[in-house]
């Protein structure tokens, strides 16, 4: 049910991004970077698609030549909570920018499955190496908030840069085709560098944000999966 729910929300963030006047278009990539955390629900599902495509041996020798060189040191709702109780926080170096190891000529070869970090990136200009995309408030609050609801969609499993979570789920038996081609080595300094998602504390919308954040959040809690409302799905009912 989790893939339903994950997959369920991505359709409702697009519908709702869909009227927004955005410059992005296919084959422009200055903002697809190394940059890119996730849960370990989005890989697995990044990792099947993998397999159904018999990329396997291209993925692993992309997850061995590419390995982070700075991580998140608390996941988004870790973030959110500590702002919320008032506590200054520090979030430490900037991800690494160079480019994604999954693209090929300015395409992304995992486009289908990619997770909602690289889904949410927009820009209102056309960017480049040399000026950043342009990402309205009220929107990055939203996708924001988006982030946190996934977050706790995948609470007590794996959570942190795509370039660790991806070979840290290799050790599962489904994913043997990627690992038969990736070292041991990764695979398990991949799992120590990896954090816990964590449940929703709160949002961190302000209240002129409100208006566009809470009809989305709307959409999605009352959304039902198999006749249930995903916000008591995600509620534990």
């Amino acid at each position: 049910m989790k893939d339903q729910l994950l997959t369920t929300i991505y359709t409702l963030f697009t519908d709702w991004n869909s009227s927004k006047n955005i410059a992005c278009c296919k084959g422009c990539s200055a903002c697809c970077t190394q940059n890119v955390t996730m849960t370990a629900l989005e890989g697995e599902i990044i990792l099947r698609f993998i397999h159904k495509a018999d990329m396997d041996k291209w993925f692993a020798e992309k997850l061995q030549e590419n390995r982070p060189q700075h991580r998140p040191k608390m996941t988004t709702n870790d973030f959110a909570r500590a702002c919320l109780q008032g506590k200054n926080v520090e979030i430490g170096e900037i991800s690494n920018q160079a480019p994604c190891p999954f693209l090929e000529e300015n395409f992304c070869q995992i486009y289908p499955a990619r997770p909602f970090s690289c889904r949410m990136m927009i820009s209102e200009k056309t960017c480049s190496t040399g000026q950043p995309a342009l990402i309205p408030g009220h929107y990055l609050a939203a996708s924001t908030a988006v982030s946190q609801i996934i977050e706790h969609l995948g609470q007590k499993e794996y959570w942190g840069n795509m370039l660790d979570i991806l070979p840290a789920l290799c050790d599962i038996s489904e994913h043997s085709g990627t690992a038969q081609h990736l070292n041991t080595t990764i695979m398990m300094q991949a799992r120590m560098q990896t954090l816990t998602a964590k449940p929703l504390p709160g949002f961190l919308f302000t209240e002129d944000e409100d208006q566009t954040v809470s009809p989305l959040l709307n959409t999605i809690f009352n959304a039902r999966i198999d006749g249930k409302r995903i916000e008591d799905i995600l509620n534990g009912k």
